[in-house]
């Protein structure tokens, strides 16, 4: 334990003093360095040859330590669906964010690829020392999980909750969120209620809507599911104002809250429900998920679940660092716990207390 941790200590040293030098430089030597820190030849070299594995230097027998790179910095890159989501831009920056705090040690980059081509190829032929990937729209099979635990460097999935699998996940509790919203509703007295899975149907989707689906009924509550025919690439928006003005054509309008999938979609379901001289929250109240920046700015305001995303971007970045500083080779599971952003699209039902 000793020795693992004067290891550590002198390969933060290390790292810091390789900024001091131009690659192809020769690093100090081992007899200097011993003298430098005061340890054994042992200590020397371990840290050295944490820094090959970097290839941060490269250590030439007979000859010496050269340097290969100013910093031995690991990539890590985001990879980004290319259909319009602004919850994934939005974690995406939140990331930028979080990683700038940690230049020294990380070189962050977002590589957008087609949601329709093979992203296992793109991760792979990319070779990110951390590879944070964004999933396409659509559920996971086993054999690709198995596919992801067998890619080189470290593979983060966002917005699977993969506990128990050997493949690192970050999420947010879908089916807490879904319980949320369906209380929300409960509380001001609603009690005919509908959900819409308004963005491509994944695990997380299938999650929150169980949880919204569960919690209504659990309190007596009716809760209809509305059919959304969506697939990776589609424009939500578009798709379920479609959906809707299909189903409110074919069945009168039976309930008072209405739970959607994302702020994007809200806006073409709003505009649905207009059509139907059906206002919010008159006649329907919404509750939506994501918190992306433009729900303050719906007419009226609409209250959302935060989708997580500035929480899972810090947690994860921070995890990173505390792997890397302890050597830490366990598998990554962060689950944040959604919160629901009151604004004013949810109608008080409840008769004022006299």
């Amino acid at each position: 334990m000793i020795l693992q941790e004067r290891t550590d200590a002198v390969y933060g040293e290390l790292r810091r003093e390789l900024l001091r030098f131009t690659p192809g430089s020769r690093f100090y030597s081992v007899r200097q360095l011993m003298l430098r820190y005061g340890v054994s030849r042992r200590v020397i070299d371990a840290a050295v040859e944490q820094l090959e594995r970097e290839q941060a230097v490269e250590a030439r027998p007979g000859s010496g330590i050269y340097v290969k790179q100013t910093s031995p910095r690991k990539r890590v890159a985001v990879f980004l669906p290319d259909w319009p989501s602004e919850g994934n831009r939005r974690f995406s920056q939140d990331l930028r964010a979080e990683f700038a705090k940690r230049s020294e040690r990380w070189d962050f980059s977002i590589v957008p690829y087609d949601h329709q081509g093979d992203i296992l190829r793109v991760v792979a032929e990319t070779a990110a020392a951390v590879s944070i990937l964004i999933w396409p729209g659509r559920l996971v099979s086993r054999e690709e999980l198995g596919e992801l635990a067998r890619l080189p460097g470290e593979v983060v999935m966002m917005w699977y909750d993969l506990f128990g699998v050997s493949v690192h996940s970050v999420c947010a509790n879908s089916e807490y969120g879904g319980m949320l919203a369906a209380a929300g509703f409960i509380r001001k007295g609603h009690r005919k209620l509908a959900v819409i899975a308004s963005e491509p149907r994944n695990h997380d989707i299938v999650d929150r809507i169980a949880g919204f689906v569960n919690t209504a009924r659990l309190f007596g509550a009716e809760a209809v599911e509305i059919p959304c025919e969506i697939h990776s690439g589609d424009y939500s928006t578009g798709c379920a104002h479609d959906a809707m003005v299909e189903y409110l054509a074919a069945h009168r309008c039976g309930f008072t809250g209405l739970f959607t999938m994302s702020d994007e979609s809200t806006q073409g379901i709003i505009s649905a429900l207009a059509e139907y001289s059906l206002h919010v929250p008159d006649e329907v109240s919404i509750i939506s998920y994501g918190n992306d920046r433009n729900a303050d700015f719906f007419m009226p305001p609409l209250t959302t679940v935060s989708g997580c995303h500035t929480e899972c971007a810090r947690r994860l970045a921070a995890e990173l660092d505390r792997r890397e500083e302890t050597h830490d080779s366990s598998t990554i599971y962060i689950r944040a716990n959604p919160s629901l952003i009151e604004r004013e699209s949810v109608k008080n039902l409840k008769s004022p207390k006299k």
